[in-house]
């Protein structure tokens, strides 16, 4: 018995940065792979890292679901490094249901942009055909030169 979530890459969608939704629950060793997939949602980032456009930066992505779940919450959210840890600047909380494919739902983040480490990261929570799931990512880091925004 695989007790793992299950995880897809979605159809049709860029390679980016990405990672699939958790859908939390068992599967046997008999489950069928299309199945299993069919039981999915996924998330990408629509850019590998923040996107700089003065005096704002900017995070991106977008999910589609296979089957609609009955929840999901999702929160994207730009941070900035400060010594050891991530800051949130930003942040967004969506609570809209994904569609199926060719359809997607789409988010964007927004903050004032200043130099340093900066990255996208998202979470979701919900259910799926009454089981729950909880999935988080972020993106790779984009270095913001003095160059391009003014320091904290």
């Amino acid at each position: 018995m695989r007790t793992a979530p299950l995880f897809r890459l979605p159809r049709a969608l860029p390679v980016a940065t990405a990672a699939a939704l958790a859908v939390a629950g068992v599967a046997t060793v008999g489950t069928a792979p299309a199945e299993a997939a069919a039981k999915s949602c996924g998330f990408e980032f629509t850019h590998r890292q923040p996107s700089v456009y003065p005096p704002e930066i900017i995070g991106n992505g977008f999910a589609q679901c296979d089957v609609p779940p009955e929840e999901h919450s999702l929160i994207l959210a730009l941070e900035y490094r400060q010594g050891e840890r991530w800051v949130n600047a930003a942040h967004i909380r969506d609570a809209g249901i994904p569609p199926g494919p060719p359809g997607r739902r789409s988010y964007e983040v927004k903050a004032a942009c200043y130099a340093g480490t900066w990255r996208v990261s998202m979470s979701v929570t919900g259910s799926i055909q009454g089981q729950p799931f909880v999935f988080s990512d972020y993106s790779r880091t984009r270095e913001v030169p003095t160059t391009q925004c003014p320091s904290r």
